[in-house]
């Protein structure tokens, strides 16, 4: 799944490679995808726009084009973006493509899960969990301040605290438990049994993780970062591993499909 740090990058690469473009022809190759428009008012209305920014807002990719047009795409587990150089034919998993001269962008999801929406003059009001959300994971402004006052508004594992959009947004499954190894806290701790210094480290842990993945990311084309090759993750996926921290071996457990991994020697 697509998060922050993907996403971040994704519209850094493309605000440098695609804005001023002017959109040739869009098709939409699966229906299921657009929500709050028709097929073809999508595929009608776009031609003629080009891009003015890309941004990412939490787990959304936003695409700003002329006349108060956005495209708004949450990719949610499967959903991806590429960018083709030159004309390509649609295979199986893809969902839209947009022509911009020899150029195309493409987004594609194997399991059609996501979502992607036409929005005007900045009508949010019909994006599934858009309103309500916290501040993204990675604003300059979010302060341990803040961050502790929010944190306590929320109760429950802190695993899903840290993945609840409404306390700060951009956080995944894969990050929630890299964050966590990095703090030494175990996923499955209530928030309200947090001293006020594994708070600290949380927030710390979250800022540090988040921006060093990152990094790592923006040394990557678009493409790579579709194909999710999340190499640099230290424990999630990485049952029966070795934790690089301390050695021992990686646990797992799986609820609701979603896997979390953790270390019980690192993670109190």
């Amino acid at each position: 799944m697509p998060e922050l740090p993907e996403l971040e990058t994704i519209a850094f690469k493309l605000n440098d490679t695609m804005v001023g473009l002017e959109i040739d022809r869009v098709k939409v190759y699966n229906h299921i995808i657009l929500y709050g428009t028709t097929v073809a008012d999508f595929e009608s209305l776009l031609p003629g726009h080009s891009f003015e920014s890309f941004r990412a807002d939490g787990k959304f990719l936003i695409a700003t084009l002329s006349d108060g047009l956005e495209i708004v795409i949450n990719p949610m587990l499967t959903g991806r973006i590429r960018v083709a150089k030159k004309p390509r034919r649609a295979i199986k998993e893809d969902a839209i493509s947009l022509i911009i001269d020899e150029r195309s962008l493409w987004y594609s999801d194997r399991k059609k899960m996501g979502r992607v929406y036409l929005v005007r003059d900045g009508n949010y009001s019909n994006v599934a969990d858009y309103s309500g959300r916290g501040p993204s994971a990675l604003d300059p402004d979010l302060t341990f301040d803040i961050f502790r006052t929010r944190i306590k508004r929320h109760n429950g594992q802190i695993k899903n605290v840290l993945r609840n959009q409404k306390f700060v947004k951009g956080i995944g499954n894969a990050y929630a438990d890299e964050i966590l190894l990095f703090a030494g806290v175990l996923p499955f701790r209530r928030r309200a049994t947090l001293s006020q210094e594994e708070i600290e480290k949380l927030y710390t842990s979250m800022k540090k993780v988040l921006t060093k993945f990152k990094d790592i990311l923006m040394k990557r084309p678009v493409n790579e970062i579709a194909l999710e090759k999340r190499d640099f993750l230290m424990v999630h996926g990485k049952h029966k591993g070795i934790c690089p921290l301390c050695g021992n071996r990686v646990s797992e457990v799986t609820s609701n499909r979603f896997k979390t991994n953790y270390c019980q020697t690192c993670q109190k």
